[in-house]
């Protein structure tokens, strides 16, 4: 068994949108991620990540979901199983299974992209937390003890921060602008705001492909702080309080492990988006046996020298964990 066995790099990545044009981009993140097992959302046309995972040295598997956003998985190592759960009445997508031997016995991985429609607040936490449920119920049946379950999870940790502030400001300089208008994204500024600051002058922001994709629907009660935007943590605190946390509240009662908090109990850790990182909505989540074993969970390009590939690649960062697999 090659050495790489006695430790475990595992990774989860949403890609957007398919990836588009970005794939040569991606590539970059995925080679400088070099996971063992790498988890991928959105996907959408299998054959660029079949390309990307036979130029690197992987094996992916592809599931379909019922409705779109379909997933991927590369792995280096021998996969002793994989399956494909498709349910549309539990979840519009989908969650890949995959079972891995390695020394102590074999590992279970099980991904999910839950809902978004933040636009919705918290009427959307009801199917999250059926999607969730689905995707636990298979880990149950699987390797009850030794599995962890990743991905986007669209929803916030419990007490963890937002930079509502910044990312609102970046919204409404860009509104002003006109980009949003052109990209659909939010209508035009108002007659009498724009009087009041003048935005008819204004500089015309373009928005990179990354943001113009992945611009998130904002739930309408947040429309008038796009317009202004309160300085100071007010603003975060009462955004923050309007965002879902029920799903990872729950991951947390059932004794799942978060394994970047376990290692970084304080920081903001943002995910998304990368052009203006605000929250943290990407998870690896461990059973105790596995958290245990945990060495090393960072999120991978928010910081150094692949900060601005990850801009390009997608709006989320990829999140890497590390786990110690010799037995004893």
């Amino acid at each position: 068994m090659p050495d790489l066995m006695s430790r475990l790099r595992i990774a989860t990545y949403n890609i957007l949108s398919g990836g588009g044009s970005r794939w040569a981009t991606i590539a970059e993140m995925v080679q400088a991620i070099d996971a063992d097992v790498l988890a991928l959302q959105e996907i959408e046309d299998p054959r660029p990540m079949y390309s990307l995972a036979d130029r690197l040295g992987y094996r992916a598997v592809f599931g379909r979901a019922p409705r779109f956003r379909h997933q991927g998985l590369l792995s280096r190592l021998p996969l002793r199983e994989w399956r494909n759960h498709q349910d549309p009445r539990a979840f519009p997508r989908n969650s890949l299974e995959v079972s891995i031997d390695l020394p102590g016995g074999p590992v279970a991985i099980h991904t999910v992209h839950l809902t978004a429609a933040f636009q919705r607040r918290g009427r959307a936490e009801p199917d999250r937390l059926r999607e969730l449920g689905a995707v636990r119920e298979q880990a149950r049946g699987g390797n009850p003890d030794r599995h962890l379950i990743l991905g986007d999870f669209n929803s916030l940790a419990p007490g963890e921060r937002v930079d509502a502030a910044g990312f609102l400001s970046l919204l409404s300089d860009w509104r002003r602008s006109g980009a949003l208008e052109r990209y659909g994204t939010l209508g035009p500024v108002p007659a009498r705001r724009q009087a009041a600051v003048g935005a008819g002058g204004g500089t015309d922001l373009d928005l990179s492909p990354v943001a113009r994709e992945g611009m998130p629907r904002l739930p309408w009660v947040l429309q008038p702080l796009v317009e202004f935007v309160p300085k100071g943590e007010a603003t975060d605190l009462v955004v923050g309080a309007m965002m879902p946390r029920e799903v990872v509240s729950e991951m947390l009662a059932a004794g799942y492990v978060d394994c970047l908090r376990r290692l970084h109990p304080d920081g903001d850790e943002f995910t998304c988006p990368t052009y203006h990182p605000a929250v943290r909505i990407d998870y690896l989540f461990a059973t105790p046996d596995l958290a245990d074993r945990l060495l090393a969970c960072e999120v991978v390009g928010r910081h150094g020298p692949l900060a601005e590939v990850a801009r390009r690649a997608s709006d989320h960062f990829p999140v890497l964990a590390e786990f110690r697999l010799e037995p004893g």
